[in-house]
């Protein structure tokens, strides 16, 4: 174990090395860069990839299939290398992993406020995951578990969990902090929304979830707006109760 941790840390640092070399090996070095972003492994992702998916697996839990990225180097050194060009930019604001789909969220939030679409940009967005919810509804009728009413609205999609990072898990229920502030605390002093989080939370967050609600044939329930901006969606109490029934049987 530990001989492995030193390879692995030797790997990192040869690549970190390697990649500052790479970076000033061009011409004007980082003074002619500075108006892209770079992670400094262009042309190494897969060394990279290697050195980071060996020690995801040194510490990983359950040194499972979810782990082991055999094969994968490449994509995970570019995940990685995406990761080290977003966290490195702090001009204006921190940027984070989710900056990209925050933005495009709140552009057409925005662009649906202005033109008085907000039910039409609702309707539509259920409506998108139609063939996925039809399937999620007959297994629930199947099996009688409502749970995955919730799943299907946040664990199941991408869209959830490449959006929100702070979530808390319970059956019958998940909480999770509005991912929205960091951005619009920019764009808005920039001109570019004028939404606020408790407005989006009331014109598309809560209607959306109980619109997808319906479609799955369950009451999902989404408190109101606090000034935390810690959100939750649940079941109904009828359904947790028996959630917890059926937990119990098994």
């Amino acid at each position: 174990m530990q001989r492995t941790r030193i390879t692995v840390c030797l790997a990192l640092a040869g690549l970190m090395a390697s990649a500052s070399l790479h970076a000033g090996s061009h011409e004007g070095g980082d003074h002619a860069r500075k108006m892209g972003q770079y992670s400094g492994f262009e042309g190494e992702e897969a060394r990279l990839g290697t050195a980071v998916a060996a020690a995801i697996m040194e510490i990983s839990p359950t040194k499972g299939p979810e782990h082991d990225f055999s094969g994968r180097e490449k994509t995970l050194g570019e995940a990685v290398a995406a990761a080290i060009k977003i966290m490195n930019v702090e001009s204006g604001y921190q940027h984070e992993m989710n900056d990209a789909l925050v933005k495009m969220t709140l552009n057409f939030i925005q662009f649906a406020k202005d033109h008085d679409l907000i039910d039409e940009m609702i309707a539509e967005e259920i409506a998108t995951g139609l063939p996925m919810m039809s399937r999620v509804r007959k297994t629930i009728e199947k099996t009688g578990n409502k749970d995955l009413a919730l799943i299907a609205v946040t664990e199941q999609t991408a869209c959830f969990y490449q959006l929100v990072f702070e979530t808390q898990r319970e059956p019958g229920k998940l909480t999770y902090k509005s991912p929205f502030g960091n951005v619009l605390n920019s764009t808005r002093r920039l001109g570019m929304h004028d939404l606020t989080e408790q407005e989006i939370h009331e014109i598309w967050t809560i209607p959306r979830i109980k619109g997808a609600g319906m479609l799955l044939g369950v009451d999902l329930q989404v408190t109101e707006w606090q000034d935390d901006g810690m959100i939750t969606i649940s079941l109904s109490e009828e359904d947790l109760v028996a959630l917890n029934r059926l937990a119990a049987a098994d």
